[in-house]
Order: structure tokens, then sequence, then C-alpha cells
């Protein structure tokens, strides 16, 4: 009789997990999460060890123990009964958790009858009152702050959740063996970032006065990275080393106040690359996480010994250095989703760098600068604003004081200035054509995909190549890598591009020629001129031009304000041209920068919806392009993966991995674009959302996909 009152909460052929053992597991995982978070007036461990011993409760009905013992297809609700509980006890931060731990946080009360109010009073439930045998659940402060404080404490709580779940009933399918974890301590990765500095660090006669300048800054970086946890900036411009000297920052500032990860966010998938592989020289490969697009899932990275460790790592950021994106890391943080929040409970006591910060898109910069804040306010964080070209963020961090990290920039940017920006007027196509030509070595920079690849039409001879979004990131790779071949032995080498060389791609050209754009974006294109500080500033030039085109309609703010900005002050570049152009954008309508009103949602309801969090998730979207994936069958590799894809699809297995994979070998069209590629059977649909182009002719590897009827909109 004793045997058959055992209430499961798992079962694996012959092996039981109790529910009462699940629990209490959870708990204890939940409340370790959450020792760093900082949230006045909650116990926040505490709160969270609550709410695991409360998430599955409704397990212990009649009807889903007659489902898992006798292997029963059918549904049963176990996740309302710990929310409806939690409601009770005034704990809605772990009611919302509970309720959410499969299929993400509802919204308060809306329309629909999926609302957490909705199903804590007026669903019915299978009877669960048996919990009350074996568990005791007790009562702990809800925190006392703002909505949009609260909806964070909310998702945080229900991040240490979901991963501890997730964590526990792994271990047990698994009998405990789990390939996560056992990566190297902060200490560890700190010795060997100081092993790879120490020649940076000794000057002698010989060294060049670039490599001084960089030195100053690394050891600036070095000594303030004992400072107490806050916000920082390091403004650096390009050429200063920021890469390495902004993880020496990290890696000191997290040893010396005892934090568990470095974590770097970065605007673009096509910039990280990069960085990735000078952290992984630094730190080893197997210590440094990439969470991008295609970061983990290229065929090459299959055979490596971390591969297994790092795809169970992407779910929940457990190791000690993590690459990731501006969309990765702000999305997951406003979103209700079980596999974007898993994560988020390790943000906290962590060193966040925002490399290119000034990148943040305007319509969401309120929100995005408002999360950083409540992230350093209550979870320990400390946030470092990197960038080259000084973003005016200082005053949206009020009431938290930014220290910058390297408080002569103005001295270094002075020093490190390689090049003269200088206004090349207007320029007709004919012309254009000539300057391409007449210079050995040349970038030229255009604001749409349909110039860049009409002007390479137009232009012919050795060295030119294109650059731009049309291609899929595995010819962009391998056009990158000839690139900078030809640009190292001298030779001729003529590139015309959209703005997505602008961050962070490691290229050193004489002369730029940019289209007139925001000035933000000319200073960077300008980072892509004397790179290294080889040539005279005399002979280094970055002419910025203007054509007959119209300005597009998403930079024509951006245009407007670097027109005014030049009728103030004289040099493109300088510091205060820039801080006013900075200032000026974002006081042009402070409404704009929550476009979406994403904070005022939670604070007075959306659209009539109380604790908006679904909502919220449909909103917040930080590249808001109506995009469809179409995938370039052409290579080899890209063939064999799209036959695998269709084999899952017919057998109607798992194919998620493939299609990350197929990533490297695909371009996004704009949905108006896909669907005349259907219906003119230039490509044929795989599944919902993503195509496959039929017409190979219509795809280079040197242009990348040239559909006659694109209106060539996107910009980069």
């Amino acid at each position: 009789m004793e045997e058959r009152m055992k209430k499961i909460a798992h079962k694996d052929g012959e092996r039981e997990q109790l529910i009462m053992e699940h629990l209490e597991n959870v708990g204890e995982l939940a409340a370790e999460f959450c020792k760093d978070y900082q949230v006045e007036t909650v116990d926040a461990s505490r709160y969270a060890y609550v709410t695991g011993l409360a998430h599955d409760i409704g397990k212990y009905s009649n009807l889903f123990q007659r489902k898992i013992t006798e292997n029963l297809d059918i549904t049963v609700d176990h996740s309302t009964a710990g929310a409806k509980e939690m409601r009770k006890q005034g704990m809605l931060a772990a009611s919302f958790a509970i309720a959410g731990h499969h299929g993400g946080i509802p919204n308060g009360k809306d329309l629909t009858k999926q609302n957490l109010m909705e199903r804590v009073t007026k669903r019915e439930l299978e009877p669960y009152e048996e919990y009350k045998n074996e568990i005791c659940l007790e009562t702990v402060q809800e925190p006392k702050h703002s909505a949009n404080e609260e909806s964070l404490f909310t998702r945080m709580i229900f991040s240490a959740l979901v991963d501890a779940d997730f964590l526990d009933t792994e271990r047990f399918m698994n009998q405990g063996n789990v390939e996560r974890g056992n990566y190297d301590s902060i200490d560890d990765l700190y010795k060997k970032m100081m092993h790879y500095i120490k020649p940076w660090r000794n000057i002698t006669e010989q060294t060049s006065d670039l490599n001084k300048i960089r030195t100053k800054i690394l050891e600036q970086c070095l000594k303030e990275g004992e400072g107490e946890k806050g916000v920082y900036s390091l403004t650096v411009p390009t050429g200063g080393g920021k890469t390495v000297s902004s993880l020496a920052f990290a890696l000191t500032h997290a040893k010396k106040n005892a934090m568990k990860r470095v974590i770097y966010v970065i605007p673009y998938t096509s910039i990280i690359e990069q960085n990735v592989a000078v952290f992984r020289e630094i730190l080893g490969e197997e210590n440094v996480l990439a969470h991008y697009g295609t970061s983990l899932l290229n065929p090459e990275n299959e055979e490596k010994d971390y591969y297994n460790k790092h795809r169970l790592s992407i779910e929940n950021w457990d190791a000690p250095v993590v690459v990731t994106t501006n969309v990765q890391f702000f999305e997951s943080l406003y979103s209700n989703k079980v596999s974007k929040c898993r994560k988020l409970h390790n943000i906290s006591n962590s060193v966040v760098i925002f490399d290119e910060a000034q990148m943040i898109p305007l319509d969401y910069l309120k929100p995005c600068v408002k999360v950083i804040q409540n992230l350093v306010k209550s979870y320990q964080v400390s946030a470092v604003l990197c960038t080259a070209t000084q973003p005016a963020l200082d005053k949206w961090m009020k009431p938290l004081i930014v220290k910058e990290i390297c408080p002569d920039y103005k001295e270094v940017f002075q020093h490190l200035k390689r090049v003269q920006i200088k206004d090349a007027g207007k320029l007709l196509e004919d012309s254009l054509i000539q300057k391409i030509l007449s210079e050995k070595q040349m970038l030229l920079i255009v604001n749409t995909k349909k110039q860049a690849q009409e002007l390479y039409q137009k232009t012919s001879g050795e060295g030119i190549y294109h650059l731009s979004t049309n291609m899929t990131p595995f010819d962009r790779k391998r056009a990158l890598q000839d690139i900078r071949k030809r640009l190292r032995q001298d030779k001729i080498c003529r590139v015309i591009s959209t703005s997505l060389v602008e961050a962070g791609v490691d290229l050193d050209f004489p002369t730029v020629f940019r289209e007139i754009a925001g000035l933000d974006s000319i200073v960077q294109a300008a980072g892509r001129c004397n790179r290294e500080g080889k040539r005279k500033m005399e002979e280094s030039v970055v002419w910025v031009f203007r054509t007959e085109e119209k300005v597009h309609r998403m930079i024509e703010k951006n245009v407007a304000m670097t027109e005014e900005t030049l009728q103030k002050y004289r040099q493109y570049d300088a510091l205060d041209a820039i801080s006013y152009y900075f200032t000026s954008l974002q006081a042009l309508d402070e409404e704009a920068l929550d476009q979406y009103h994403i904070l005022d949602g939670f604070e007075h309801n959306l659209d009539g919806i109380v604790m908006p969090f679904k909502k919220v998730e449909e909103l917040f979207h930080l590249i808001r392009s109506d995009t469809r994936m179409m995938i370039i069958p052409i290579e080899k590799e890209a063939i064999r993966l799209l036959e695998e894809l269709e084999n899952r699809i017919k057998n109607q297995e798992n194919f998620k991995i493939v299609l990350r994979k197929l990533g490297m070998y695909a371009v996004n069209v704009y949905q108006n674009e896909y669907q005349k590629m259907l219906e003119d059977n230039s490509a044929y649909e795989i599944i919902d959302g993503i195509g496959v182009l039929q017409k190979t002719s219509l795809y280079t590897n040197e242009m990348g996909l040239c559909y006659e009827k694109s209106d060539g909109a996107v910009m980069i």
C-alpha cells in the first residue's frame, strides 16, 4: 500500500523521481542561482526556493499520477496549481513564474483565457491538496518597487526556476551524466590574460608611438578594474586596442569583486567572430562561449572537444566568458519565453561589456538603458559602455554615475588621429566609378544594397569586391579573407560595400569614400582608413559624398542631424561635434526613444493589458524588419544540409540544428520580395517562412542575391 502512495514527478523506464525530491532539488538550485540578487525588501534566495518548491505541486493530482504511471497520452495542467497558491500568499512574481514555466510568462490580465488572473481564479483544476502532506509553502515578502523593476524581478525568478527545473530533470534522465560546467575559473582566466599582455607592457625605445598609447590605455584599464561595481565607460578611438584592453578591465574587475563571468554584448553578428577569435586566443577556445546565429552550429565546430559542452551552455550561459549580440541580450531581458529567459540569472554578478554602445537603436534606447540600470542596482552587475564615438548615455543613466576608465580620452583621440575627413560634395555615378578605378586600394561605402550591387556591376577590373548582406555569411567571410590578403600584399583592392564593414571589421585602406549618413557611421567608416597608422595622416583621407539618390527614410533623421552638426562644427570627427550629434538626435523626440511604450506598458498597462509580459515579448525586437530566410543551395555543404533538412521534415524529426547550420548559406529577404520569388518560381517554400532559391542563377558568390524586382531597401 505504501508503495502505491508514492507521488512521482518523472519516470524513465523503471527509474522514478518522486515529486518531493524534484521540488526540493529545484528549490535549492533556484535559491543558489539567486544568491547574488540584491533586491531591496526581499530575500531573493528564499523567494526562489519557495517558488521552486511550489512549481510542480499540480503533479500531486490523481489524474497526473495516472498519466505518468499508466503512460496516458493526455494533457494535465500541473502549472496553475502552484501559481494559484503563490497568488494567495501575495507572491505575484512567483505566481507568474510558475504559471509560465512551460509555456512562457502570461500577461497579468487581458482579453484571453490564458492570462494569469483567469487561470488562478477561474480555471478548474484537478485536486492537488495532497502536496500539504509533504511540503509547507511559507510566504516570502514581495519586492516593493516600480512595475518595471518588479517585471525584471519576475523574469529573474522565472529564469532561476526554469533553469533549475531543466537541470534537475536533465540530471535525472541522464542519471547524472551531463557534460556541463568544468570551465576555468575567473582567477585562471585572469592569469592567462596577464600572461598574454605581458609583452605589451614591456615598453622599449623601439616601441612605436601607437603601441605606447595602446599600452597606456591597457594600464588604465588594469588600474580601474580594481574599482567597485558600477557603471563605467571606455572611450577609446579605433586602433586603440579596445578589444584586449576591455577584456583586461573585465577580468581584473571580476577577480577583484568575486564576480562570476564576463559577458560581451556586440551590435552585429558580422563583427563578433573577430572578437571571439581574439578572446579564444587569449583564454583558450573552450572558455569562450559564442551565442549568436550560427556561432556554434557550423560543421567545422562539431569536431571540437568542447562542442557538446558549449551546445548545452548556450541554453543557460554558464560559461565564464560569453560573447553575444544586442538582439540576444536585450530581447531576452524583455522576453516571456522559457528558452530566452533561462539564462538571465547568470547575468547577475557579471561584468557586462556593451561594445559599440552607440549602436543601441534609438527606438529602444530608454528600455535598454533602464534594464542596464536595474541590473547594476539589484543584480550585482558592472556595466561598461565601450565605444569609439562617445555616445551621450550619461544623461539616461542617472542617478547612477558613469565613471570613465580613460579620463584623458580627448588627448588619446588627438594622438590617435590618423585620417582626414573631407567633404567631396555631390558625386554622380560616373564620377564614383572613376574614383573606384583610379585608386589602387580603396573602400567605398553606400547606404543601400541596391546601390552597392549596381556600382559593382558597372565596374570591372582586377581586385574589385562587393560586400553586403545579399551575400551569404559563407561568401562574405570568403571575400573578407581575400580582401585582407590583397591589402597585406599591397595588391589592387577596391571594395564596394554597405555599412556592414563599419563596426569591428578589421580592414585598413589608404582611402575611403563614404556616402552621407549619420555622423556615427561616418566616424566608424573612418576606422577602416589607415587603421594601423602606418601612413601619414595627410595621405589617408575619408571622402564624404552625396549622390542624386534620395536619402532612405531609415536614415533621414541621421543625415539631417549630420548636416546640422556640420553647420556648427567644421570637423566631422571632432569630439564636440560627435557629442552634439548624439545629444541632439536623442532630443529630437524623447518619446521616440521608447517608441513601442515598453516601459510605460508595465507602469500604466499596455493596450489595456495588466503586466503585459507576453505583449512586450511581441513588441520588443531591436531589428524590426519583416524578413524571411532564403537558403542558397550552391555550395556542396549547403546542398548536403538541405537534403538532410528535407529528410528530417519528411520523417517529422527535429530539424532546428540543421536549419541553424544552413544559416551560413542563406540570406534574409523582405516579405514582399520573398512572396514574389515564390510566385514566379524563383524559389520554393520548404517550411513556413523559409524558402529555398530554385533559380540559382539569381545568386553569384561575388554579388549575392540579385533579384530584379527587389527595391534594395535593406541598409546593410
